[in-house]
């Protein structure tokens, strides 16, 4: 697996590191057609050259800045996975990363969404690839050691119920401002959020029950 590319510092960073945390920030904004090189050197204040000097070109510098907001998700979901004693504890865990890593990380969060506006264009034959092997095989096996006790549906399946998790969390964030206007209240507020963390938990397991 590629490595993790290094956080930027807080206290001096490098050139490089000064870079990648610009890349993110203009990438967020803009996405990867929308955000030049020249604005990334001068927002970051640096030598154009030193793009390709620790990048080689734009699309790998965009690469790199996707897996490293991606790598923060993970870390996330690997704490709610690990800190689980079993199924349905991982699956509450996991709704709170998803409802919390677009307020905690909202930049990182944009950057992923852009992505997917792009149809995956810029992870294609990507260095740095991004996956939830780590996800899906804790909850596969959580599903496997809990299956005799017939708690929860024979046709229970890893992927799927992780596609479950994500979908109905992120649409308070994906789509936080039409879905507030058409209902007439705001999904951003810590009220909204809270509800719909209980609803997510509760609609969830009722779904994977036998």
């Amino acid at each position: 697996m590629p490595a993790r590319p290094q956080k930027p510092s807080s206290v001096t960073p490098s050139s490089r590191d000064q870079l990648l945390q610009t890349a993110i920030s203009l990438f967020s904004e803009r996405g990867f057609e929308g955000a030049s090189v020249n604005d990334i050197v001068n927002r970051a204040g640096v030598s154009k050259r030193m793009v390709y000097h620790y990048f080689t070109n734009k699309a790998l510098l965009y690469q790199e800045a996707l897996f490293f907001a991606f790598s923060e998700l993970a870390k996330m979901e690997h704490q709610a996975v690990e800190s689980a004693d079993d199924l349905a504890h991982a699956v509450k865990n996991l709704v709170r990363v998803y409802f919390d890593f677009p307020r905690q990380h909202p930049e990182f969060s944009r950057l992923l969404r852009w992505e997917n506006l792009n149809e995956g264009k810029g992870i294609q034959d990507s260095k740095f690839p991004l996956s939830k092997d780590h996800v899906i095989k804790f909850l596969r096996a959580a599903i496997k050691r809990e299956a005799s006790t017939n708690a929860w549906r024979p046709d229970l399946e890893a992927s799927q119920l992780l596609i479950s998790i994500i979908g109905i969390s992120q649409v308070y964030t994906s789509h936080r401002y039409t879905l507030s206007q058409g209902l007439h209240r705001d999904l951003g507020s810590a009220a909204s959020i809270k509800r719909g963390i209980a609803n997510a938990e509760h609609h969830l397991l009722a779904g994977m029950r036998a």
